[in-house]
Formats: C-alpha cells, sequence, structure tokens
C-alpha cells in the first residue's frame, strides 16, 4: 500500500558528518546528476511546490538537505555529481560530504537512483551504481522527465537505459503529468518495511572499454575470415591460370587444319561449278542462226 504523505519539513541542511540528524529515523537518499529533477520529484510526492528549491541551473544543490515526511523517516537530497563546471575544490568537497554520510548514516534503507529519460546513463551514472551495488546497498532506478517525450520514445529509451545500467527493473516518473507518483510512494513503504529491490540484472553493465574490445574482436575476426576467402580466392586464380596455359590455343587448332603446300583461296569454301569439257578431236563449228531441218 502506498504511503499518504500528511506532513513534509525541510529537517536540516548538513555539510559534515557532525550535522546529521540523531533522532534514529529511517533514511532514504536520492542521488543522480546535476539537474536531473530530485527536488522536482520531491515537490511532487510531498504536494509542496517549493519545499525543495528547485533551479534550472546545474550544480545549486551543495549541501545535503533532511526532508521529514509524516514525522516517520527522512527523504535525504544528496548534492548533485557531474557538473563539469564545478570547481576541483567543490567537487572535492562534495564527495567528502558524500563519503561521510553513506559512511556515519547507521539507518539508511536504501538509496534511489534518479535519471534522465532524455540522456543516455553517463559514467558517473553507473560508477554510481556499481559502488552502491558493491555495498550491497537497497537499489532503486527512477527515470524521470518522461513527460519530455513521446510514450513511445519514453519506453524506447527505458530499454536503452536498463540496458546500459545493466538493470531489469526501473519505475518511469513525471513531475508535469504525476505519472508514477503512487508506484513511487509504494516504493517508499516497501523500502521502509524491509523489501530488497532486485533492480540488478544477472549481467554486469557494458562499458564502453567492453564495446571497443568486443568491436576489436569481431573486425578481427571478420579480417582473418576476409583474409582467408582472399587466399582461396587467389588460389582458385593460380589454378585457372594453370588450366588455361595447358589447353591449345585456339590459333593453334586453325594452323593445324590449314595443310601446309596446299593454298586456299578466300572461296574455297564455296562449292565450285563444273565446267563441261568437249571430247577431245571435236572442231568449233560455226554458229548458225538458221533452224536444222
Amino acid at each position: 500500500m502506498a504511503i499518504k504523505v500528511t506532513s513534509a519539513l525541510f529537517s536540516a541542511c548538513v555539510t559534515s558528518k557532525d550535522g546529521l540528524p540523531d533522532d534514529g529515523l529511517p533514511i532514504i537518499a536520492l542521488v543522480g546528476r546535476s539537474n536531473v529533477g530530485k527536488s522536482s520529484l520531491i515537490n511532487t510526492i510531498t504536494n509542496r511546490k517549493e519545499l525543495a528549491r528547485t533551479s534550472s541551473l546545474p550544480g545549486k544543490t551543495l549541501t545535503i538537505n533532511f526532508y521529514n515526511i509524516n514525522e516517520s523517516f527522512y527523504i535525504v537530497d544528496l548534492p548533485g555529481y557531474g557538473y563539469a563546471k564545478a570547481s576541483k575544490v567543490t567537487r572535492q568537497r562534495i564527495q567528502a560530504m558524500m563519503n561521510e554520510f553513506f559512511g556515519e548514516s547507521k539507518n539508511l534503507k536504501g538509496v534511489i537512483q534518479i535519471l534522465d529519460a532524455r540522456h543516455k546513463p553517463s559514467a558517473l551514472d553507473r560508477q554510481m551504481f556499481e559502488w552502491l551495488r558493491d555495498q550491497k546497498m537497497n537499489y532503486l532506478a527512477v527515470i524521470t522527465k518522461t513527460d519530455k517525450l513521446s510514450n513511445q520514445q519514453a519506453l524506447k529509451m527505458r530499454k536503452v537505459i536498463l540496458k546500459e545500467m545493466g538493470l531489469d527493473f526501473a519505475l518511469m516518473f513525471s513531475s508535469k503529468s504525476l505519472s508514477g507518483k503512487e508506484d513511487f510512494l509504494d516504493a517508499l513503504e516497501k523500502i521502509l518495511s524491509g523489501f530488497q529491490f532486485k533492480s540488478a540484472a544477472a549481467g554486469k553493465p557494458a562499458r564502453s572499454g567492453d564495446k571497443a574490445r568486443s568491436r576489436n574482436r569481431r573486425d578481427g575476426k571478420d579480417k582473418k575470415e576476409q583474409g582467408g576467402r582472399s587466399a582461396k580466392s587467389g588460389q582458385k586464380t593460380e589454378g585457372k591460370k594453370a588450366d588455361n596455359q595447358n589447353k591449345p590455343d585456339k590459333s593453334d587448332k586453325q594452323e593445324t587444319a590449314a595443310q601446309p603446300g596446299k593454298k586456299e583461296g578466300p572461296n574455297s569454301g564455296k562449292r565450285r561449278r563444273r565446267r563441261s569439257r568437249k571430247p577431245s578431236g571435236a572442231k568449233n563449228e560455226p554458229r548458225s542462226d538458221k533452224p536444222k531441218a
């Protein structure tokens, strides 16, 4: 049964382990890229438009923000990762905060990774998932901003994201259309009750390096097969040349057919008309125009 949110309060803004709440309430953390929609998701499920501050500019959340839900558990918005314009010092500070949070939060019940439906997962998305999996965290993936795509496009991108991340399950969510809101609240209830999501597929996600090596192996195999076919073709060609050399030439046949010492003229092939010969001793009589009696 889905949780019904009756109260939601901004509870704490933490930058180190010293500010972590010690009241023992269960914690569910949200992680994701900068500007992926974590704040909008929190506002949607709590029915509060400005509970979590939203911004069109990435990298604005530089603290760990705790939201007390129904005075029974916390939803924690962790700083977004992957903001390219963040300074090296800022990235190191955020990394230190994340390490302290995961190391000191004894009541952490689960981690929900937020992914953008419009984009393929980044290397940092896969790195975060692999780290959470290695830590045996109760993990759930949620794909947001599905309203930015058509239904067909959203389903297509869902398949792409699942394949790229090595997952077999992910929730679809839209803060604008409210699609997936009840499913998300139901997932929160399951996490708090101890239900373990088996989101990860049996195989590990495909990495770019693995894909490149696979392509190289296929290309090498294709080239090897092509070389074998070329060698066989060359052998066949040489064989044909040898056969042609052993066969007599047509011109040789023509020369053999024409016997030496016997000349044939251009009309030798035609049938000659026979001339009648007169018997020897016959004289030529003068031609007369008169009829014989």
